[in-house]
């Protein structure tokens, strides 16, 4: 079964701790589904190519990114 946790258009923030470009929002124009190279454990890996409003591409693992929404009333759980 696989589940895209984002589709292109999606408003998202990108939170990788640490980069440059941390707490910026943007938009997704891409989504790639990578296999798990291993083949062993998880499932496959969902990248993202993300224009953000700063006008820099991003492109990174879903999980570096959250819905804006969720980002700005803070409704989630950062660890």
């Amino acid at each position: 079964m696989n589940i895209y946790k984002f589709k292109v258009g999606d408003r998202v923030v990108y939170v990788a701790f640490g980069a440059p470009n941390e707490g910026i929002g943007g938009t997704v124009v891409a989504v790639q589904k990578l296999p798990n190279a291993s083949g062993t454990f998880g499932g496959p890996d969902f990248y993202l190519r993300v224009i953000l409003d700063t006008a820099e591409v991003i492109e990174d693992e879903d999980s570096s990114f959250l819905p804006e929404n969720d980002y700005l009333t803070q409704s989630y759980i950062p660890f």
